[in-house]
């Protein structure tokens, strides 16, 4: 055969290749080409991702000082511990306390090659990415190294809307190019470290320290190899191989931990045989939650430094979050004080609720029915179902329906059986409430915060509540009459008298309707006269008692109105105690306060409190509200601190009753420090029927009595009351030296008709 021929023949097996090869020469034609887009789009997508644009990448200095989520503590003033903010419960412990075999437990079945590889185990890395891109497997793990893991533990998956799939991938290589840069800036050990005190373990533990102390009872360094193994297999699923509630499960996991652990070389045959027969001797026990210090106080310390908090960033620019940040913050509170705060509340409570039942009887503790009505409608049960939906006739049946349930008890036993909900309601009426707070008036410190006499019962804060102030308002009027320029000795009408209102003709009467005769301005306020403010207040008129309350810090709208100076106002315990804390501290008010700073883990500072005081009286007015309401101590409406509790100590206050006794208050100062307690019921409509009962004196004062008693039985803290206020000046004195109530037989009476034709009395002249 020659040439051509030989040429021919060629070429004519090649037509017949060309136009009859196997169709497999298309399939792998078309698999290599898309292996090659496939490459060059990870590629893309890596370039993509490792520039920000599927979401920002810490940087190496990020992923130096990320730090696990810990949570923030809270102190009292002697650095004692009030209780911790934390979205997980944890601690930390570091590399050289973790014992060696639970290293070698983790790298022998979670990432066997962490010594060798640089973040990313490729091999192993492909292997999954085969499974969960390219065959729509779901994620099988054991893919990812530990440095991955921890990537993903600190940063987590949030979805980026791309779908499961593409989202996987994303992740995935998110977490490999944080690994590599991770492992650039910190040694194996410290990355075994935060592992091991980021990952979650059964029973909702995180770390390590938690796991060990929660199934064995010990320190990470005290965990045997086989215990060690057990938490270590526990990672595969920690629902599934929880050691306590699968213990079949977890038990054969176990086994194969460390088997694996003797394939790598970490444990002999024989100590691989040892740690299997060896009983694993689990003592589970869930530590009661922390006990938190004054929690009423301390849940308005995780509000408040929210707030104070929110404009306020990490030097990245990330926000602070008390639940996750590690800081401290540190309040005024002093546990001392709040320690003999909350027996105060605690006895006074459980002896009025006592005379509260027997006043009552068979009565049901609220007046109408409306009363109740309203607590249905403001029930965490009833706002629940019209925000599901449902319409009232529904809820209302549902309200009947009984069912088996505890009915807590202010500091006793809760009731077991079957109740309704209506049941539930009605019962928490029965109880009366109350708030109580001191603080130190020269700055406005908190030293103690009683928000109620039970958290358990009820976590509603009456410190922080809005309701009528009662008489204990009549302060103000009188402080507004002195910065007026009007006299301690001014006298003022005791007579009945109608007035023109809004609203109507209006009488107001005094609650002991004795009428008649005068009063002078300090006498009107030892017996607080009603119908006497109420002349001091048309005296003055009404809007300089408004602008003098807004100074004291009585927020909120306040009517320019006559009736004001009965205490229609409503305002918090928190307020009039600040308020009040004024007359004490010379006529300075010290703005309320109970953060002092907020700290980093690291002592750096990133608040502290700058006071804000303001003056409101002057040095002689103050002294002149404080002569005035020490009267009421030693002789007027609060006496009873004297004549029936023994208080020695030098004392200032006011007491207040409401419409129908529906609230009682005092509010009074030691020579440093002013308190103030109120107590009433759930809502307005639950209430001692009679005033002897239901009054500011006999409810509210008792509470201050208590703790003063307690204070100054107290040999570490009595002197923290102070020794006496400010001797009076003689001015003063000569200011205070007229009769404080002269009957209608000793004056004369000058009637006129103002402009409406109302009768109005002139001030009358003592004769």
């Amino acid at each position: 055969m020659n040439f051509t021929q030989r040429l021919a023949g060629l070429r004519a097996r090649l037509h017949t290749w060309r136009t009859e090869r196997p169709k497999t020469f298309y399939s792998l034609t078309a698999f290599l080409t898309l292996g090659l887009l496939g490459v060059l789009s990870v590629a893309v997508l890596l370039v993509a991702v490792n520039l920000g644009i599927f979401g920002h990448l810490p940087s190496r200095q990020e992923l130096l000082d990320y730090r696990n989520d810990i949570g923030s503590e809270a102190y009292d003033v002697n650095g004692r511990s009030l209780g911790r903010f934390f979205k997980q419960d944890r601690e930390e412990t570091a590399y050289e306390e973790l014992p060696q075999h639970l290293v070698h437990a983790l790298v022998a079945t979670e990432d066997s090659r962490f010594h060798t590889h640089g973040g990313i185990d490729w091999e192993a890395y492909a292997r999954v990415l085969f499974k969960t891109i390219l065959q729509g497997a779901d994620d099988q793990g054991g893919g990812s190294t530990l440095s991955q893991q921890l990537i993903k533990n600190a940063y987590g998956r949030p979805p980026l809307g791309y779908g499961y799939r593409v989202d996987m991938l994303l992740h995935k290589l998110r977490e490999a190019i944080l690994a590599r840069r991770l492992e650039d800036v910190m040694p194996k050990e410290e990355v075994m470290e935060r592992y091991l005190n980021t990952v979650s373990f059964p029973g909702n533990t995180f770390g390590i320290t938690a796991a060990s102390r929660r199934y064995f009872q010990v320190e990470p360094a005290e965990l045997t190899v086989r215990q060690a193994a057990s938490l270590v297999a526990s990672l595969k699923g920690t629902s599934s191989y929880d050691p306590r509630r699968a213990p079949d499960r977890n038990a054969r996991r176990t086994d194969l931990v460390l088997t694996l652990m003797g394939r790598a070389g970490y444990l002999t045959a024989e100590e691989v045989a040892a740690a299997q027969a060896d009983p694993l001797c689990m003592v589970y026990y869930r530590e009661p939650p922390r006990k938190v210090e004054a929690p009423y106080f301390t849940q308005q310390v995780r509000q408040q430094a929210a707030e104070l908090l929110a404009d306020r960033k990490h030097a990245n620019g990330r926000h602070y979050n008390i639940n996750t940040d590690n800081l401290r913050i540190y309040t005024t509170l002093d546990l001392r004080y709040q320690a003999h705060a909350e027996r105060a509340v605690t006895r006074q409570m459980k002896l009025l609720q006592r005379d509260f039942e027997r006043h009552l009887g068979r009565r049901d503790p609220w007046e109408t029915q409306a009363s109740l009505a309203g607590a249905i409608r403001t029930s965490d049960r009833w706002r629940a179902g019209r925000a599901a939906g449902l319409d009232s006739l529904t809820l209302v049946d549902s309200f009947n329906v009984k069912r088996q349930m505890q009915l807590p008890v202010p500091n006793g036993e809760p009731l077991v059986g079957q109740y309704s909900a209506l049941d539930s309601v009605a019962h928490s009426l029965r109880y009366l409430r109350a708030g109580f707070l001191v603080l130190d008036h020269s700055d406005g410190a908190v030293r103690a915060w009683v928000g109620g006499s039970d958290f358990g019962f009820s976590r509603y804060d009456h410190v922080t509540s809005r309701r009528q102030t009662g008489s204990t308002y009549k302060a103000f009027v009188y402080a507004a009459a002195l910065r007026q320029g009007y006299d301690p000795c001014y006298r003022l009408s005791n007579a009945l008298q109608t007035y023109a209102d809004e609203d109507g003709p209006w009488t107001p009467h005094n609650s002991d309707w004795v009428h008649g005769g005068t009063y002078s301005m300090h006498g009107a306020l030892t017996h607080s006269s009603n119908v006497a403010a109420v002349k001091m207040i048309m005296d003055l008129t009404p809007e300089p008692v408004v602008e003098i309350s807004h100074e004291l810090g009585i927020t909120g709208e306040i009517r320019p109105i006559p009736s004001i100076a009965l205490g229609t106002v409503e305002s918090t315990l928190y307020e009039m105690v600040g308020a009040y804390a004024a007359f004490p501290n010379g006529g300075e008010h010290a703005e309320p306060y109970f953060i002092s700073r907020i700290e980093e883990a690291d002592g750096t500072v990133i608040y502290t409190h700058a006071a804000e005081i303001r003056r409101v009286l002057s040095e002689e007015q103050a002294a002149t509200m404080v002569a005035m309401l020490r009267r009421v101590v030693e002789q007027g409406t609060a006496s009873r601190l004297r004549w029936e509790y023994g208080v020695l100590q030098p004392s200032i206050g006011k007491t207040g009753t409401t419409q129908n006794m529906a609230d009682g208050w005092f509010v009074g100062s030691t020579p440093t420090l002013t308190g103030g307690a109120w107590v009433g019921g759930e809502n307005t409509g639950v209430r001692f029927r009679s005033g002897e009962m239901g009054n500011g004196a006999r409810s509210a004062l008792p509470v201050w009595a208590y703790f003063l008693q307690n204070m100054e039985a107290d040999t570490a803290l009595v002197g923290a009351l102070g020794e006496d206020f400010s001797a009076p000046s003689d001015e003063l004195r000569r200011s205070m030296r007229c009769a404080e109530y002269v009957p209608p037989t000793t004056e004369r009476v000058e009637e006129v008709l103002d402009t409406t034709g109302v009768p109005v009395l002139t001030n009358p002249v003592e004769l």
